[in-house]
């Protein structure tokens, strides 16, 4: 009977052991995930304003076309002039 003693009382020393080491790494990773809930709920909040937003402004535009103007891309080949006129006046202004 005493012999049975010895066996169980470090036997049950190291499964308390790895109990306890197993609740403390539960309770870290309940910490992180509760973390990442918060951080998703405000992502999730934040997704919803954003949504509202586009919504308003894609009724603004479909309610008045007229007022928005259109994007005016210029024409490469007259950028190019600019450009070069630009460079030529910077040019002069360095000669002289």
């Amino acid at each position: 009977m005493s012999g049975i003693i010895w066996i169980l009382i470090p036997l049950v020393a190291i499964v308390g052991a790895y109990i306890i080491d197993y609740q403390k790494n539960k309770l870290k990773w309940q910490s992180k995930n509760s973390n990442t809930d918060a951080e998703l709920e405000e992502v999730r909040e934040m997704l919803s304003v954003i949504v509202k937003r586009i919504e308003n402004l894609e009724a603004i535009a479909a309610a008045e076309p007229e007022t928005f103007g259109g994007i005016d891309i210029p024409d490469p080949e007259d950028l190019k002039e600019e450009n070069r006129n630009k460079v030529a006046k910077m040019v002069e202004n360095r000669g002289n």
